[in-house]
This record gives C-alpha cells, structure tokens and sequence, in this order.
C-alpha cells in the first residue's frame, strides 16, 4: 500500500473511526452482509483499521500499518501486529481465514497481494473480501470524486473471481448491499445472495488441499 494513503489513515484515524457512528444504516448493512461469509476459527483481518469490522466479527486478529489505528483495534480487544498486507510477517498457514474489507481498492498489484494472504490461510480455509463493486452504482460514484480517484480504484466483481482462480482459491458464496444510491443509506438493508445489484460485494473463496 502506498505510504501516502498510509500517513493519511495515520493523521485521520479518529475522524475515520467516528465516521462509522454517524452512517450507522451503512455500517450494520456492510457487517450484516460480512456476518453471512465470516466463518469460526482463529481468522485475521488484514487492514483492519481501527477494528470496526473485526470486533463484532469476532475475528482474533488485526494487521494494519497505521499505528493509531491499531492502539485503538487493541482497545476493542484484538491481538494487533503493525504491518504491510504485501509482506505478512506470520507464518504460512497460520490461521483458518483471512478477511480484507475496504482494503483492495487501495491495492495496485492485487494478484499479488491476494497470494500473500492465501499464504497464511489453512488448507481449507477461507479468504474474505468486503468491498466496493466499480460496476456499482457506488463504484461510479466515486470514480466521479477527484479525491478519490488518485487512490481508491475499486475491482469488478468478475475481476476478483478471475483472480481466485488465477490464485488457487475455489469460490465459494457472494453476498451483497448497498442497494440505496450514494452516498449513504436512510435505512438498514438486509443482505441478499450473489452480486451485481449491491454496491458492497462480500465474497468468501476456500483454499484447495
């Protein structure tokens, strides 16, 4: 991830963190969806901020490298590690499922920083994505905001399915929200199946033996 968009987490982390308070509809739609991909286990969150999505995840672990962000992950109870999602300092492996939720839309080389984390999932294991569909009318939506444009480049859906298979990874279920047009929500939305109508797509792929 490019060091500018991390100094910038680094200086807005509290703003970023009560944002969610105040877009309660999107938040509890974006977790409800999460809540329908997100297995038991020992799981880490790569990108985890500052444990918005992790905590009422139940999801042990959090990796970011936003030091701020992490102090307050660990308030909220998680083991925290400061580091890169493109360099992972655990070992292969390591945990049952890895979940990144608003992270790969940051990412340049996202064959490569997938791999990474497929590293340390188990075999039979489970990978994680929550993010932004860019067919979406929400994708659009911020590909028309110049401040976003320069950093947040969100994938198509059909992208990331190639790229599992590309990676080794079978998928396994999608789940979507977001139907209300941007830029927030009046009210909460139940997720439904599959993807191509909700702005947020989950998408939850299991690594081969």
């Amino acid at each position: 991830m490019k060091r500018e968009i991390v100094d910038r987490f680094e200086k807005t982390w509290k703003s970023y963190d009560e944002w969610f308070d105040g877009h309660q509809a999107l938040y509890q739609s974006e977790l409800a969806a999460l809540k329908k991909a997100v297995p038991s286990g020992a799981g880490l969150e790569v990108g985890v901020g500052t444990g918005r999505f992790a905590a009422p995840l139940g999801v042990r672990f959090g990796l970011d490298p936003a030091i701020h962000m992490l102090r307050l992950a660990k308030k909220r109870g998680l083991l925290v590690v400061q580091g890169l999602g493109e360099s992972l300092p655990f070992k292969d492996e390591s945990f049952d499922f890895v979940q990144i939720i608003f992270v790969i839309e940051c990412v340049d080389d996202l064959v490569s920083f997938l791999r990474e984390a497929v590293r340390t999932v188990r075999r039979n294991g489970a990978l994680i994505l929550g993010f932004i569909d860019r067919d979406s009318l929400w994708g659009q939506y911020y590909a028309r905001d110049p401040a976003q444009r320069r950093n947040f480049h969100p994938p198509s859906t059909e992208e990331v399915l190639d790229i599992f298979y590309k990676i080794g990874l079978k998928f396994q279920k999608a789940c979507q929200t977001l139907f209300q047009p941007p830029p927030d929500l009046s009210k909460k939305e139940n997720p439904k199946r599959g993807f191509g109508r909700g702005g947020f797509v989950v998408l939850m792929a299991t690594k081969q033996p």
